[in-house]
């Protein structure tokens, strides 16, 4: 129906608490599931490579001095995701030489403070990172300490024994070190950083490997009835969503949404109050014949509306009880 809106949740039970919150103020929303796929996608290579691939491509934008601001704002990203790099190799190499081969890593302070952010956080250790922090003033050591664990469990030198060695069955992490130097170690990057003309190219001759991950997952998909959008108000809407996980593209469609609706629903009562009687025909001809100025005198709206879109808004208009009407007649 044209008043109705959907907003997209991703965790059911915030679906079901707004939906809660709108029945408390007399609204009846309905809910329904959606299933759905999510390529996550991720670089690896081993870490020489990596360097490698934005050292050349550091030289193709600084050799590309024809694009001025573009070539020097490329180039001071590539610089920057290569002193990332080269902080992430001197860390492997303090973190490697400083523990010995077999050592219970979870025992050790800095690996036991990182599980403990991350399990505040609630994130896991083993997941693709695209340079997400803590929140409690442990920036820098929690990225430094993430990318350090994400190599050691891309390279398979961690593992996982439940309960070993331990007095309450806590898991264990196990340090395997390897034999070789750490920029032949294996790494990954998000995969947004390749994304240059000749990327696909480039990361072959330098054997970076994209690695997509497809995952589903769920939407939870909250329709609210017709009458909702005429009566919306964004500043309580606003405090009923602020802590619930929402998709924010559907959020701001629903407002817009709502706005024009109800914009419309307005001039077409209008029309029916000056006019008296005044029939679909009528109204779409004024409908499509004038710009509405908003409050802000900087702005307007204008309106390129179907008959049969007019004819549907009416109908709706007329359930709700916001106009009247008998055959192709209304009032308000």
């Amino acid at each position: 129906m044209i008043f109705e809106e959907t907003l997209v949740f991703y965790n059911p039970s915030d679906a079901e608490n707004f939906m809660r919150q709108l029945f408390a103020q007399g609204y009846r929303a309905k809910m329904k599931k959606i299933n759905t796929l999510v390529n996550e996608a991720h670089c690896k290579a081993k870490i020489s490579d990596l360097k490698l691939y934005f050292a050349d491509a550091l030289k193709d934008a600084k050799d590309d001095a024809g694009n001025g601001e573009v070539a020097e704002e490329v180039s001071e990203t590539y610089s920057s995701i290569i002193a990332d790099i080269d902080t992430v190799i001197a860390d492997l190499k303090e973190f490697l030489s400083a523990r010995d081969d077999g050592a219970v890593i979870s025992d050790d302070p800095d690996v036991k403070r990182f599980l403990e952010i991350m399990k505040k956080e609630g994130m896991a250790e083993n997941a693709p990172t695209d340079g997400a922090a803590a929140s409690d003033g442990n920036d820098d050591f929690f990225s430094r300490m993430l990318r350090i664990m994400l190599v050691l469990n891309d390279n398979g030198m961690i593992e996982d024994l439940a309960g070993a060695g331990g007095d309450n069955g806590e898991e264990r992490k196990i340090l395997h070190k390897k034999d070789i130097p750490v920029e032949d170690l294996i790494m990954s990057m998000p995969s947004d950083l390749f994304l240059g003309g000749n990327s696909q190219k480039n990361r072959r001759e330098h054997n970076i490997k994209t690695v997509v991950n497809v995952v589903s997952g769920a939407e939870y998909h909250v329709t609210t009835p017709i009458e909702y959008s005429i009566s919306a108000n964004f500043d309580t809407l606003d405090r009923m969503v602020a802590d619930y996980d929402i998709d924010p593209a559907s959020y701001t469609k629903m407002k817009e949404n709502i706005v024009a609706k109800t914009i419309i629903a307005k001039n077409i009562l209008a029309c029916i109050k000056n006019g008296g009687k005044t029939t679909v025909d009528e109204i779409y001809e004024v409908m499509n014949s004038a710009s509405v100025d908003l409050s802000s005198g900087t702005d307007e709206f204008m309106f390129d509306l179907s008959r049969e879109f007019i004819a549907a808004v009416m109908s709706e208009m007329k359930v709700m009880g916001i106009i009247k009407g008998k055959g192709n007649r209304f009032r308000a």
